[in-house]
């Protein structure tokens, strides 16, 4: 039977292995029994000793460790950890290694920005930095997570750093192109989206964003190549018809867009883009 333990931040249970408290979200860590390394509960064995991590079958216990202690490890100041019971091995853990202790940031940063907790990703991702800087995925992450949260000028910077870390790195030349076409940057942001689409030829997303950006520089022919090469690769998203409508109406192909405005309100239940789609329509003289 799995072992249950308190939560050290609000005393609710949780269970050995567990990820987050589900109460009150705080991320756990847990040690090796061998040598005193993070683990983490998708693992099955150390990163550092390489010894064995059994979650449900071998007796735990659980022990304070000093605030102090924690943080000098690079591990998360809270008073209590979850680790196993081993009482013939040294007391003394070894180091944790940088490396490891920046996976470990990363790992929790995944579930905050599933949650959209940016905030709380940003911090994780700058510890992981802290400990590992060379790692471009940590920087298209973090430069993300700024992004939706609305801080376009920091996010730029760690965009960057990601494609210099990795040139080739495509999320990355797509996110610093939303963010400019967010800054009204349309040649930069339309630049981005196109080495985006260098790298990763079947991305909708590029396509559609760079459409867009044409749309709003008056380049409406590109626009609608690019919007109607998205829906080819994916023909799923009721939004990307709203775009195409949209650049229609611009050219005066007005059967075309209606044509579009229509698929939208078959594809949907989300008010915002039945508003636009159904004004759009009015707009076109159709009820």
């Amino acid at each position: 039977m799995q072992q249950s333990f308190a939560c050290p931040r609000c005393n609710n249970q949780a269970y050995m292995g567990q990820r987050f408290c589900g109460f009150c979200a705080l991320a756990f860590v847990y040690t090796c029994w061998k040598c005193g390394g993070a683990v983490t509960p998708e693992n099955n064995y150390c990163g550092v000793c390489g010894a064995q991590i059994d979650w449900v079958d071998k007796p735990y216990q659980r022990v304070d460790v000093p605030v102090a202690e924690a943080k000098g490890a690079g591990l998360p100041g809270v008073s209590q950890y979850p680790v196993k019971h081993e009482p013939e091995e040294p007391d003394r853990p070894a180091p944790v290694p940088a490396h490891v202790k920046a996976e470990v940031h990363r790992e929790r940063s995944y579930a905050l920005l599933k949650d959209g907790n940016y905030p709380m990703a940003i911090e994780e991702l700058t510890r992981a930095i802290k400990f590992d800087p060379g790692k471009a995925i940590v920087y298209l992450l973090r430069g993300g997570a700024y992004f939706k949260s609305g801080d376009m000028d920091r996010a730029i910077p760690d965009l960057n750093r990601a494609i210099e870390l990795d040139p080739d790195l495509a999320p990355a030349y797509y996110n610093r192109g939303s963010v400019y076409y967010y800054k009204k940057q349309f040649d930069r942001a339309i630049a981005d989206f196109s080495r985006a689409i260098e790298i990763e030829a079947n991305d909708p997303g590029a396509y559609h964003n760079r459409g867009c950006a044409y749309m709003m520089k008056g380049q409406y022919e590109k626009a609608i190549e690019d919007i109607c090469r998205s829906i080819d690769l994916d023909p799923s998203d009721p939004r990307v018809f709203c775009s195409r409508g949209n650049a229609y109406m611009k050219t005066g192909q007005s059967d075309q867009a209606i044509k579009d405005f229509r698929q939208v309100l078959d594809m949907t239940d989300n008010e915002e883009t039945i508003r636009k789609a159904r004004k759009a329509l009015r707009d076109l003289g159709e009820a």
